[in-house]
């Protein structure tokens, strides 16, 4: 049995957010216009226009000069400045421990609060990354361009107008990487593979890399080698760019085959050393982009931006279904879900009818729109039928509705803030008639104080981040235990956690990088709460991963 004490191996580990941004409810763009206007935090008195190919214009030529027309998409791209897998000195130095930053009185030992409890035999403390945020050789051994590796150009994006060619290298340092945390006691990373590294035009039927397939093999032994489980995510929103060029990505149906052949390939590949699989990172998320710029000037045809947040969920929902059968039908070892993020969240005010059907509302279009079809019914949340037409929202037939009832192993949550709900200004039935509302169709609204006096509900990061990621582990318990009443499943993750503090990259003095007590705190609070969410409340509740290894691509975006 782990006992408590042993959470503080984990502090070291420096944390960065690749930031997520809440989809905006509704555009109007259509999908025939290849041209949007750039957003910027800036405003440019003349805004520059953002052009892409028509869907479909570009022919599935996957020569070498086809790959090549891909890759003139994006324009050039930054070279790594070594090209070989560094080998790392062992053993790995461990720093000593840090002095109490705070007298006992104010903070005593967690050893001396949660007496005699001990975590459940096999709980996983593992960290979490994604594959364009940490590994850069962008264009390295064979790999097809991304739509992160396109947008990531686009003027305004980008807060700082940089790109992922380079960030961590871990596509030649994962040895290292690997090396580190297993010295600090980590004993899991959750890592995503490149699509793209795999099969670089996307659809099945074109070429395998088998470059992309042997490193991540690699990576996977390696990882074995030192003691930490590999965890692999299929897709973390890097979409091959081929398939939004060909047939408009998440928002054609054509997507679900080509997802579920590159699943296969992967699946085949690394079954028996891969014990835990996630299909897809955050599918709301992902799914809330294509409705946003610049995303949303590579839609499939007779979808706009409006609807096409929901055409993906349909789409996407059927890739994961038909990418857990297959792996089912395949007989591969270990378990599989999807990552989920948002939280139910709780009314503003206690007793407002008006907050309390926003509180629904908001999760029937968050979590629920992905969660109810895998842990529920394998159909959409009522709600959410309720208020979209077919033309926005697709219904599932009931032979699609079987593959999604059940199609996950366990729950996994991305769990970095749990916030106040509220009806939007003009009241929730107000919103429902009215799609012009800049609320419609979920109507409710995320407020991040307490209608009392206007508390915080938890600490705030740096001014320089964004002000949803509060630190809120008082409502971790709950929002965990809301989790398990409406969507209950044997077995639950916390698959991210964490916090961002872009000011730290300001300090330069090593005395004070190491002096974390905003991370610190952070950790402890939220593992305490994890602690007791397994013992008192009874959360089938078997591992925490942060996120990150190291510093990663900061993909803070300045759209509006």
């Amino acid at each position: 049995m782990k006992k408590f004490a042993f959470l503080a191996l984990l502090l070291p580990v420096k944390l960065s957010w690749g930031s997520t941004v809440r989809p905006a409810v509704r555009h109007a763009t259509p999908a025939t216009s290849v041209t949007c206007t750039v957003a910027s935090s800036t405003v440019p008195t003349t805004k520059p226009t953002v052009t892409f190919p028509p869907t479909g214009s570009i022919p599935k030529d996957f020569s070498p000069q086809g790959l090549e027309e891909l890759w003139n998409l994006v324009g050039p791209v930054e070279p790594p400045p070594f090209t070989t897998t560094r080998e790392p000195s062992l053993p790995i130095p461990v720093p000593s421990p840090p002095p109490p930053l705070y007298p006992t009185w104010y903070a005593p030992e967690p050893s001396s609060i949660f007496l005699n409890l001990s975590l459940p035999e096999g709980f996983i403390f593992g960290v979490a990354t994604s594959a364009y945020q940490v590994e850069g050789a962008t264009k390295m051994e064979g790999k097809g361009p991304t739509t992160w590796d396109w947008v990531s150009r686009l003027p305004g994006f980008i807060q700082d107008n940089t790109t992922a060619d380079i960030t961590d290298l871990h596509y030649y340092l994962y040895k290292e990487d690997a090396a580190r945390v297993a010295a600090i006691g980590v004993t899991a990373h959750s890592f995503s593979i490149s699509w793209a590294r795999i099969y670089p035009f996307g659809v099945a039927g074109s070429p395998l890399n088998q470059q992309g397939l042997d490193h991540y093999s690699d990576v996977i032994d390696y990882h074995l080698s030192v003691g930490v489980e590999p965890v692999v995510t299929l897709y973390h929103w890097d979409t091959p760019l081929a398939l939004a060029a060909y047939y408009g990505g998440f928002t054609s149906p054509q997507i679900v085959d080509d997802f579920i052949h590159y699943a296969k390939t992967v699946f085949q590949a690394y079954n028996g050393r891969v014990k835990t699989w996630y299909t897809f990172n955050e599918p709301s998320v992902s799914c809330g982009f294509l409705s946003q710029y610049p995303f949303n000037v590579s839609l499939a045809l007779g979808v706009n931006s409006s609807t096409a947040p929901y055409q993906c969920a349909y789409n996407l929902l059927r890739a994961h279904a038909g990418a857990v059968k297959a792996f089912r039908e395949m007989g591969i070892n270990g378990e599989i879900a999807y990552k989920n993020n948002d939280f139910v969240g709780l009314p503003w005010r206690a007793n407002d009818t008006d907050d309390t059907e926003a509180v629904e509302r908001h999760a029937s279009f968050g979590l629920g729109m992905y969660a109810n079809p895998v842990y529920v019914n394998g159909d959409w949340p009522q709600i959410v039928k309720n208020t979209l037409p077919e033309s926005y929202l697709p219904r599932f037939t009931e032979q699609e509705m079987d593959d999604l009832k059940g199609s996950a192993d366990f729950f996994a949550i991305d769990s970095y803030a749990s916030q106040y709900v509220a009806a939007p200004p003009a009241g929730t039935a107000s919103c429902q008639a009215n799609m012009s509302d800049p609320a419609w169709p979920a109507c409710n609204t995320v407020v991040l104080y307490d209608s009392n006096a206007g508390w915080a509900v938890g600490p705030s990061p740096d001014p320089a981040s964004i002000a949803w990621l509060q630190a809120t582990p008082q409502m971790l318990r709950g929002y965990l235990q809301q989790l398990m009443d409406r969507w209950p499943s044997p077995k639950m993750y916390i698959s991210e956690f964490g916090m961002d503090e872009p000011f730290e990259s300001m300090r330069t003095e090593l005395f004070q990088i190491l002096e974390d007590t905003t991370t610190t705190n952070y950790f402890m609070t939220n593992l305490g709460e994890a602690l007791l969410a397994i013992h008192e409340d009874g959360i089938p509740l078997m591992g925490t991963f942060s996120w990150g290894t190291r510093p990663s691509f900061h993909s803070v975006f300045a759209l509006r």
